[in-house]
């Protein structure tokens, strides 16, 4: 009895362990054999969101659900009975930040159904942080039924919000108001859905808009009559101090505009937006929309070019100045019938009230002059960048005797005089 006591009590903790293992290999063979496969589809759902954060990929379906439960529950189970989820409480958001994976739990309602594999397992995910901008509301009408005209849109909001990823709200542009023009000519007169747009057009989605609603009015008139008119551009404002307007150029010069008879007849010319002028010192281009008046509009672009060329504001000033003698002989004397002129420069205003008059020199040649009176030109050569307007007097009388020169009394301070 004690021999067989020893036999089964030898190695015991090895013995347990096989009858353990045993008992499990069992029950997954059987458990294996009797597993199913749900051939349904659970939606992904993401759990713990933080609220400041946009989700941008889809989750998808959690499929090929392998599981055991006992024939009766197994013949029954639906979707309703399994639940598929990612936990976002621990995925970091970064604006533009690379796919993280996060795994994918399912669970069951019924505790008799036991779960033993799915796919998938992992899901890459990224967040983005959410933001708001402020972007321009623009309407689409697209093409204009023939012999209709339209007028100016007017909106109820030239501005809207929008909100949502960051990625996402960066692309867009504009939000766009698109409408129909019924071919019968019936004014454009309600609310319309935006939607947000990038720059090739293309809507950008998913986001939030608000308002998502705003009104648009166009008034829609039939074509009876059309005609080139000539485009004048306004200006607005001064250029800077010293420089003024030399000449404007618009392209293209003149316009097809489409109305009614009465009221294209009266229409001598085509106004642009203004173009402004302040603070201008240099040439400058513009591209402005062109002002029809209501019931007018024009054939093709409402843009124009506007070229404005400046120049420096020009005027005149006169300054008077002594004569000096130049190529004398020094055993002759040379005596001018006059000590000074007048002379009267032109050039930019800015440049001739920083002239000062003492730099100024006009002169007389006396080389070769022989005894007596002779008349001698006077010369004077301008300041760079000024002209010569007029010199008084131009020639001036010298008389040459013999001896030297006496030494020239004191000669006045030149100093400017104002132009009559």
């Amino acid at each position: 009895m004690g021999r067989l006591l020893g036999l089964v009590t030898h190695n015991w903790p090895l013995k347990i362990g096989a009858i353990i293992l045993a008992t499990l290999l069992y029950s997954g063979l059987v458990l294996s054999q009797n597993a199913r496969v749900w051939p349904g589809r659970v939606p992904i759902e993401a759990v713990n969101q933080p609220p400041s954060a946009f989700l941008l990929e889809t989750l998808g379906d959690v499929s090929s659900i392998r599981f055991y439960a006992p024939t009766d529950v197994a013949t029954r189970v639906t979707t309703a009975d399994f639940r598929a989820t990612v936990d976002l409480a621990n995925v970091v958001v970064v604006a533009g930040g690379p796919p993280v994976g996060v795994r994918v739990t399912v669970t069951v309602l019924d505790p008799r159904i036991k779960i033993l594999d799915y796919q998938p397992q992992l899901v890459a995910v990224r967040l983005d942080p959410v933001i708001a901008r402020t972007v321009p509301v623009v309407v689409d009408h697209g093409s204009v039924p023939a012999g209709l005209i339209l007028g100016e849109p007017s909106l109820g909001a030239v501005t809207v919000i929008i909100r949502g990823a960051s990625s996402l709200v960066a692309r867009v542009q504009e939000a766009v108001a698109r409408v129909m023009i019924d071919p019968s000519g019936i004014n454009v007169d309600g609310d319309v859905d935006l939607v947000a747009v990038d720059v090739r057009g293309d809507v950008v989605a998913p986001l939030d808009i608000e308002p998502d609603r705003v009104h648009v009015g166009i008034r829609v008139d039939r074509v009876v009559a059309s005609r080139s008119v000539p485009v004048a551009p306004q200006l607005s404002g001064t250029p800077s101090a010293g420089f003024t307007v030399r000449s404007v150029t618009v392209d293209p010069a003149a316009v097809t505009v489409l109305g009614s008879t009465d009221l294209i007849a009266g229409l001598a010319v085509l106004a642009t937006a203004p173009v402004a002028l302040s603070g201008r010192s240099a040439d400058f281009s513009a591209t402005v929309v062109l002002r029809p008046p209501d019931g007018v509009s024009v054939a093709g672009s409402v843009q124009v070019v506007v070229s404005v060329r400046l120049v420096a504001a020009r005027g005149s000033r006169a300054f008077g100045m002594g004569l000096g003698l130049v190529g004398g002989s020094p055993d002759r004397s040379y005596v001018p019938s006059v000590r000074d002129v007048l002379v009267t420069l032109g050039g930019a205003s800015e440049a001739l009230d920083a002239l000062d008059a003492a730099t100024l020199e006009a002169t007389l040649d006396v080389a070769s002059l022989p005894f007596g009176v002779s008349s001698v030109a006077v010369q004077f050569t301008p300041p760079a960048g000024m002209t010569l307007v007029s010199l008084s007097p131009t020639h001036v009388n010298v008389t040459v005797v013999a001896g030297p020169t006496p030494p020239p009394g004191p000669t006045p301070t030149p100093s400017p005089i104002p132009t009559l």
